[in-house]
């Protein structure tokens, strides 16, 4: 063969799909719909498609063609549940991986305990998560994922517990609008590989009852036989490998975090952050797109973390920023936090991911005040999130003056290679002595923060705890499907044999920033697509 997978990338001359003959990949239309389509129906500019939406030519010589029921493109959350219920119901099926084992990422999975919660509490729960979503999110998948989660994640944490990995259940009670309903977490946070050590048993699992899994066999395009999708052309060490799916094939290949230029496009705003899996690289998606399906319109919502449980840490306090100033009303979800720290990022031309930093300067008594906050204001305030360890305070920098503490911040940063200035030490302490003056007055007339949080930093040890947002988890648009997982064309209409599961499908997200509100819902949402998407096409 001469068309190499890195080949795929360089046909940046040819129109989208426009090449493509019958059998192949665009199926039988003269040009792809992608390429006439305007922004609202497939995220790309009409001036002109970016590199990696303009398909290349098909693939049509294959070292060997392998005939199953189902194909599953990847071996994450939403893969290996679209696997399991797939061969419950039935199906011979596949499961091809670009890398060389079952992967996922987070640490937690959350459902709506069905147990507990009415007809009424679902759709209050569903109503929140519009709400955060800007109302741009397909109603019909939220309800989908909070009518069938609960049976998912107990599958996921039953099969896991079978093979040795034990999840430490998380439950919590919400309300909105006046009514009640329960959430569910399977949380690994305790676990050597965290989650991912739930997907590696879960995968020895379903091998051994008759799944067929395949490593380090990227998909580089799918296979069309007229308008239907009924395979994938995976590189292998072998060449390429026709993978055909008589029922379907299943994208579950997860986002695009890991390719830089697809997350420029379709998340702008996530400019100068790190990314977390370069193997998340968006290559399913994109062979979607090839095939006529359509992405999300931009701007994708997105998964900003960084710094683990210090991260995760909303206690009120003060925060000082790389300059060492006070910069923000403290009360704010951490996964919110990103947003405040583009100018950062721009002062070091977006290459330097740790300006998106931060401190939070706390007294020693800090773990005293934060319960007094905690119980008065407990969906505000946070020593953690679900079963995540407390931060403990070796992990914080420490100082018996003010000034003190701002010369070990400054040896903090050298040491832990954040490549940034030093901070004007003086600026640190006059930045704190001036907060503790504001909070004398009992009123925040610099950024309107509730007086009740208004306490100031007195009792030493002083304490500086680092932390921010700067690390790109994932991107959350994907392709646009309808309420069963199926992927969409330009006109709306399902594209036969086509489904998309977990991230790397759309319309569940659609606000700025990842909920977080409901702790665990991307992972929860991956299994629970999957979960149900497999074992409909299974009955197809």
């Amino acid at each position: 063969m001469e068309v190499t997978r890195r080949d795929l990338f360089k046909l940046s001359g040819l129109a989208a799909a426009g090449v493509m003959g019958a059998g192949a990949l665009a199926g039988c239309a003269p040009k792809s719909p992608a390429a006439d389509a305007g922004l609202a129906e497939t995220g790309a500019a009409d001036a002109g498609l970016p590199e990696f939406l303009q398909a290349p030519e098909p693939i049509t010589d294959f070292a060997d063609t392998k005939e199953f029921d189902i194909v599953v493109i990847g071996a994450g959350e939403s893969g290996l549940a679209a696997v399991h219920t797939a061969l419950e119901g039935g199906a011979k099926v596949a499961c091809v991986q670009n890398i060389g084992t079952a992967q996922t990422t987070g640490n937690m999975g959350a459902s709506v305990d069905t147990t507990k919660t009415d007809e009424a509490g679902i759709q209050a729960c569903v109503g929140f998560l519009m709400e955060k979503n800007a109302y741009r999110s397909n109603r019909k998948l939220l309800e989908a994922w909070a009518r069938n989660s609960y049976e998912a994640v107990t599958w996921w944490a039953e099969t896991a517990a079978a093979g040795g990995v034990e999840s430490k259940p998380y439950d919590s009670d919400r309300e909105y609008n006046g009514y009640a309903y329960s959430l569910h977490a399977n949380t690994y946070n305790h676990m050597e590989g965290a989650h991912n050590a739930a997907a590696l048993v879960i995968c020895d699992a379903l091998a051994a009852k008759g799944a067929e899994f395949f490593f380090n066999s990227p998909a580089v395009q799918l296979h069309k036989e007229g308008e239907r999708v009924d395979g994938v052309v995976c590189e292998t060490e072998n060449g390429f490998v026709l993978f055909k799916g008589a029922k379907g094939v299943i994208l579950a290949s997860g986002d695009c975090s890991g390719n830089q230029e697809m997350r420029d496009y379709y998340c702008p705003d996530q400019r100068g952050f790190k990314g977390a899996s370069s193997f998340r690289d968006g290559m399913g998606m994109m062979a979607g797109v090839w095939a006529g399906a359509q992405m999300t319109p931009v701007n994708h919502s997105k998964m900003v973390h960084g710094g683990g449980a210090l991260t995760r840490l909303e206690l009120p306090f003060l925060n000082l920023d790389i300059h060492g100033k006070r910069f923000m009303n403290e009360v704010l979800s951490f996964a919110y936090l990103n947003n405040l720290m583009r100018g950062y990022l721009e002062e070091y031309d977006f290459e330097n991911p740790m300006a998106a930093k931060f401190f939070t300067i706390m007294p020693a008594n800090w773990v005293e005040i934060g319960e007094q906050w905690q119980a008065a204001y407990p969906g505000e305030v946070k020593f953690n999130v679900g079963n995540m360890k407390l931060p403990t305070e070796d992990q914080f920098v420490r100082g018996e003056t003010f000034a003190e503490l701002a010369a070990n911040m400054n040896a903090y940063m050298k040491a832990d290679e954040w490549n940034i200035d030093p901070i004007d030490e003086a600026t640190i302490v006059e930045s704190i002595e001036a907060y503790n003056e504001l909070c004398a007055t009992g009123v925040d007339g610099q950024f309107g923060k509730r007086a009740a949080f208004m306490t100031p930093i007195e009792q030493g040890p002083f304490f500086a705890v680092p932390r921010g947002a700067n690390i790109v988890s994932a991107v959350l648009g994907g392709l646009t499907v309808d309420e069963n997982q199926q992927c969409l064309n330009a006109d709306g209409e399902p594209i036969e044999g086509l489904f998309a599961v977990g991230n790397a499908s759309g319309q569940f997200y659609g606000g700025i920033d990842y909920p977080m509100d409901v702790e665990g819902l991307s992972v929860g949402r991956a299994i629970t697509s999957g979960y149900v998407t497999g074992r409909y096409v299974a009955a197809l």
